[in-house]
């Protein structure tokens, strides 16, 4: 997610969330559909077969890379712990972008997100090399 904070904050930031928490969450389930499936042929005494060892593996591996992808894109959204909301108000004290986009967000109503926060973080860098 690109957060440009020279400019204002955007107000639908979240509207991708609840389409990652879906997808995330289908390939989880299929996920442990597969670790399942794996279980139930080491537990049971149903006779090897190399199709149920395939499509557990391709049930296990594959939708769990890309849950990873998925949940990967969920932790931008995640709240910012007391020793990132300590280290945001000190780039707020030092730049005043960083200022005045979190008055334009405290404005909005919302706290800063973990995207946002790493935006500041990036902007306070490029800051202190000019």
């Amino acid at each position: 997610m690109h957060i440009d904070i020279t400019l204002a904050p955007t107000a639908d930031i979240f509207r991708n969330r609840a389409r990652h928490l879906g997808i995330a969450g289908i390939l989880l389930g299929l996920a442990c559909c597969g670790g399942l499936l794996a279980v139930y042929a080491v537990v049971s005494d149903a006779p090897y077969s190399r199709t149920m060892e395939d499509v557990a593996l391709g049930l296990l591996a594959g939708p769990g890379l890309l849950f990873a992808y998925f949940g990967e894109k969920l932790q931008a959204y995640k709240k910012l712990s007391p020793g990132q909301e300590r280290e945001l108000a000190e780039l707020v004290i030092q730049h005043p972008q960083i200022a005045t986009y979190c008055a334009l967000l405290t404005k909005s109503g919302r706290k800063p997100i973990l995207a946002e926060f790493e935006a500041c973080q990036a902007k306070a860098e490029e800051l202190g090399r000019k």
